[in-house]
């Protein structure tokens, strides 16, 4: 008897994994899971996901690393290698199959999926890191991911077990993206907050196998940013400055979270260290300045401003907190509390009443 060997196969010895999967230690991580009465067998389309099922078994007490005669195997259809390498598993070809079976037995029949055809095999074509790069992510269905090959201009489709975690950051990033919130503005509505708010679950599933990613935990502040879940922000901007002291895109983002909560000595420091890797930006000079104004520090505001204006004259943003300044300096505005008190009216100018000088 034999089973077919299709992607990348993770082949036991069956009287050794039957324990496992008498008591539910484990289940198959997807539906391809075959047996006979000498081997079984479950095939990945992901190289990792094949290694990761292996990891488990290894931690559930199976010998995976070590031959010849190892409880279970990583079997690839598409050099027929195996590893670690064993004396009691025979793989071979039928027509455009790949096969193995138990040494000392004879592969008369086979034991495979309905519609499993020799002649067919397993449809699956392998790619290579070189051949990758011919390939560009599409978009993520469930968990398949999905490539355009540029060479051919046909989609490839890549279903994984495990978490798919490239995939589901190049999708979610590209959503936060496309729905940019910066602080002050107001939070997403309606069908763009329903796209960030999955593309925040995508994030958390990848934040879940890569916890300490900053790039991603990033992302995940800017989507609660955008929702207006400026705690969660606030944390994930902070986790991610905790890695990374030297991303001024990190420093950013916290201090106008900051402003948003009304940390507004916090949001000056922040905006201290961010204009500190990068002391000529004109933004930057301007984004402590308006923490030098919500903290109620006036005077250190203008010459910040003043400085970001001399190097960017044309700045529309940084020429309106100069404006908003003056009306401050002029009495016709009160000191704002908040970030949403700045976009109120100030008050008119006061005009001045004069003697006319005749009789």
């Amino acid at each position: 008897m034999a089973l077919p060997i299709e992607g990348f196969s993770v082949v036991a010895q069956a009287h050794r994994i039957q324990r496992l999967l008498d008591n539910e230690s484990i289940t198959a991580p997807n539906s391809t899971a075959l047996s006979d009465t000498h081997i079984w067998r479950c095939s990945f389309m992901a190289q990792a996901d094949a290694e990761k099922f292996l990891q488990t078994l290894q931690e559930l007490g199976l010998n995976v690393s070590l031959g010849p005669d190892s409880d279970a195997v990583l079997v690839s259809e598409f050099d027929r290698s195996v590893e670690p390498y064993c004396e009691w598993l025979n793989t071979g070809v039928w027509d455009k199959a790949v096969i193995a079976w138990k040494e000392g037995t004879r592969p008369e029949t086979v034991t495979a999926r309905e519609g499993w055809d020799p002649k067919v095999g397993s449809g699956l074509q392998f790619h290579d890191p070189s051949s990758m790069q011919s390939l560009e992510f599409l978009r993520l269905e469930n968990n398949i991911e999905v490539f355009l090959n540029k060479k051919t201009g046909k989609e490839v489709y890549l279903g994984r077990t495990s978490t798919p975690v490239d995939a589901l950051f190049t999708t979610a990033s590209q959503i936060v993206r496309k729905h940019d919130v910066t602080a002050g503005r107001p939070p997403l509505s309606g069908s763009p907050a329903a796209e960030v708010s999955k593309a925040a679950e995508m994030l958390e599933k990848v934040l879940s196998e890569l916890p300490n990613w900053w790039n991603a935990l990033w992302f995940y502040g800017k989507s609660q940013l955008a929702l207006g879940k400026y705690d969660a922000a606030y944390q994930a901007f902070q986790h991610a400055y905790r890695l990374e002291k030297n991303v001024e895109a990190i420093l950013r983002e916290l201090a106008g979270t900051c402003l948003e909560l009304r940390k507004f000595d916090e949001a000056v420091s922040v905006a201290e260290a961010a204009l500190a890797l990068d002391p000529g930006n004109a933004e930057l000079l301007g984004n402590l300045a308006l923490a030098l104004l919500l903290a109620g520090r006036t005077e250190a505001a203008r010459k910040a401003i003043d400085a970001a204006i001399k190097i960017a004259p044309e700045d529309r943003i940084n020429q309106t907190l100069s404006r908003l300044l003056t009306e401050i300096e002029e009495g016709r505005r009160d000191q704002p509390e908040s970030l949403a008190a700045l976009s109120k009216p100030a008050r008119p100018k006061k005009w001045g009443f004069f003697k006319l000088p005749w009789k």
